[in-house]
């Protein structure tokens, strides 16, 4: 099997980038508990800390990356990110002098302010870096060093910070500048061209921008809501580690999976795992058995963690280069609104409700996207262009598959 390793390092550079990029925000929920502790002897105002980055982030993805407009992208990303470093730093020298919480509200929504124009322009990043006939590979690279990420760097900010909470700051905000470094420079070989204020959803991304986020709904559900689904199973809090164990192993495999594959999912088959995801969740949600919640939890893993992937690289598809860092952007702040959305569900009402409207919303965009392909069939027109655009950078004939 050709990896393309040696012909071209690019795609691991920017596994690697996006990987790392990943490294402040999550190490930032134990690294600001411990912080909070530091401060004002609760924990829990930790949590307030997250949210100022946060919702900064929702409020400045798309603003922020709109700045970059008549900006050298590759310069525009390595500033993002030295602001997301500067603020990072400024929350562990506050919390190193016993300073006011407010300012460590206020340097993490700094931080989070930039985060998601730095994550649009990353992800441009890939479209400009990687050869059409890897991208599906690259991004599933990418999907393994981000799920790594998230596995080993609350642990490492949990051991910095049994320390110091402010050396755990440091540490996740110094190695989350490193994509500013490991990433290549970009030649931009014309000026930045003027776009106009108009709406940035080309026609067809709203497809995958509601894939994206039903999936991403349905994973949070279950990341979230793991504690409280093996309490309803009757168990030790303790085994809402093996749940969200789970669907991070199976997330692994199945972005593994889609790198080995390199190939454009035709129609049917997004349909299928969009399919399977709802039944996974539709399994948590009946809660039978610990053994039903883990093959749920390992069906959503394998189905839907790499279907958001593929989504960005078919709305990258759709859009010209000039469009991608905002709709990019865009993509981040609807996913991490739907992150959002599921964990005050969860707080407001309750898991199994939550678990519910989780599935019923895959359940929604299966509906959906069925009746898009039977319309199209009935207009004489292949299913899978509903899916592939047909201005997209052509790929080897082996790596394209048609409904």
């Amino acid at each position: 099997m050709d990896w393309g390793v040696s012909k071209d390092c690019n795609s691991l550079r920017w596994a690697a980038c996006y990987g790392l990029f990943s490294v402040p925000r999550a190490g930032a929920p134990i690294a600001f508990a411990l912080a909070a502790l530091t401060s004002t002897g609760d924990a829990a105002d930790g949590a307030k800390v997250l949210a100022a980055m946060t919702t900064a982030q929702l409020l400045g993805a798309i603003p922020i990356a709109r700045l970059g407009r008549h900006i050298d992208k590759s310069s525009f990303f390595r500033i993002l990110i030295a602001i997301r470093m500067a603020a990072m730093l400024a929350c562990a020298v506050a919390c190193a002098a016993h300073a006011s919480i407010h300012i460590l509200i206020g340097s993490a929504a700094v931080a989070g302010l930039v985060q998601g124009a730095a994550f649009g322009y990353l992800r441009d990043a890939a479209n400009q870096l990687v050869e059409p006939s890897r991208m599906v590979k690259t991004l599933g690279f990418g999907v393994i060093a981000a799920e790594v990420t998230f596995l080993i760097t609350p642990i490492f900010s949990a051991a910095l910070g049994s320390i110091s909470a402010a050396l755990a700051i440091g540490a996740i905000a110094i190695i989350g500048s490193t994509p500013a470094i490991v990433l290549p420079y970009i030649d931009q070989a014309t000026p930045p061209i003027a776009l106009s204020g108009k709406g940035v959803i080309p026609r067809g991304v709203e497809v995958w921008l509601a894939c994206a986020c039903v999936n991403a709904a349905a994973v949070s559900a279950i990341e979230i809501g793991a504690v409280s689904i093996a309490l309803g199973l009757g168990l030790r809090p303790e085994h809402g580690a093996v749940i969200t164990g789970t669907l991070c192993v199976a997330s692994l495999v199945g972005s593994t999976w889609m790198s080995m594959r390199n190939r454009q999912y035709p129609a049917y088959h997004v349909l299928i795992m969009l399919s399977l995801a709802t039944a996974g969740a539709a399994l948590v949600t009946v809660n039978h058995s610990l053994a039903a919640s883990l093959l749920g939890s390992a069906i959503v893993g394998a189905a839907g963690v790499p279907l958001v992937a593929y989504c960005s690289f078919e709305i990258g598809n759709r859009v010209t280069a000039e469009m991608r860092p905002e709709v990019f952007s865009l993509l981040k702040t609807a996913t991490s609104a739907a992150t959002i959305l599921i964990s005050a569900l969860i707080g407001w009402t309750s898991i199994a409700i939550t678990l519910n409207i989780a599935t019923a919303l895959l359940a929604s965009a299966v509906l959906g996207l069925l009746t898009r392909l039977l319309i199209s069939g009935f207009r004489g027109v292949r299913g899978s262009k509903l899916l592939v655009d047909p201005a997209a950078p052509d790929m080897p004939r082996s790596h394209h598959n048609e409904n």
